[in-house]
């Protein structure tokens, strides 16, 4: 057998990966794995088992047959917690949370799981919570039993580490308006982005924090505006391909008008194209 992440492994799915090779033992294939997904590996030292002679294929964090890493579908097994699946004629294993660790934690219920496969579902479970901006009781309680004896500083270093360079992240901030409750301005790289709204939205007070980068605009938003966002978001899919928060291709003037056209924005006292005087 063989276990695969989606295609750009992020924590969530390598969590998965980590999980079933520790179970059931077999091959394992971590598909360009993100900054976080490479900071993991180091620290649980995973080693990558490759081979092509399997039977059967497990997949995690895949919600659609398009995003697997490999083009093999037979004796596909799917494990996963999106809001939507649209797998069908595979054995799925689905069930919608926050993040798939806790749907494996659950499946693992009498096996004994090691503290790194363990701490691997606590990155995953803080990464998919928008660093826990976005977690409840429920995945707090299983960030509980997922961390035992390391603490969030463990986490978040994993998370963060290398994320920034800060010559450059200095020069983004210098570009970056806010109005209201409006954050924008131009990304070196994703990392800065999500630095960005990691560490500074909040503070600066801002619901929603549009980014331009090399490939388009990136739009982050906090819990209370996401359905807003996401009306808009669905409209400006017609002109532009979408990901998400995400929109190819698009740029930040245009989208801006748009915003501001479709999306009533709190504490605005002027055209937030304009740079703030």
């Amino acid at each position: 057998m063989i276990h695969i992440t989606h295609r750009n492994s992020d924590p969530d799915s390598f969590a998965g990966v980590f999980w079933g090779s520790h179970v059931f033992g077999g091959c394992s294939f971590v598909h360009n794995p993100s900054r976080i997904v490479r900071n993991l590996i180091q620290v649980v030292s995973f080693q990558e088992k490759t081979c092509w002679n399997f039977k059967r294929v497990f997949a995690y964090d895949v919600n659609s047959p398009d995003k697997l890493s490999i083009n093999s579908t037979e004796n596909l097994v799917v494990i996963d917690h999106h809001p939507k699946n649209s797998f069908s004629d595979v054995t799925l294993i689905w069930k919608p949370r926050a993040s798939l660790s806790m749907n494996l934690y659950d499946i693992s219920d009498g096996i004994n799981l090691s503290d790194d496969v363990l701490f691997a579902f606590a990155v995953a479970l803080v990464t998919d919570t928008a660093i826990l901006r976005t977690a409840s009781s429920e995945e707090l309680f299983y960030l509980s039993k997922f961390i035992r004896r390391k603490r969030l500083e463990d986490v978040f270093k994993v998370i963060f580490r290398g994320s920034v360079r800060m010559e450059d992240f200095l020069k983004d901030l210098e570009g970056i308006v806010v109005n209201g409750s409006l954050c924008f301005g131009r990304f070196s790289n994703e990392d800065h982005f999500m630095f960005f709204c990691d560490t500074l939205m909040y503070s600066l007070g801002c619901e929603i924090v549009i980014g331009e980068l090399d490939w388009g605009i990136w739009m982050y938003a906090e819990k209370s505006v996401v359905q807003d966002l996401f009306r808009v978001l669905k409209i400006l899919e017609k002109d532009y391909k979408r990901v998400g928060g995400k929109l190819i291709g698009a740029d930040l003037h245009t989208v801006l008008k748009r915003l501001i056209d479709l999306l009533p924005l709190s504490n605005d006292n002027h055209d937030p194209s304009k740079p703030m005087p």
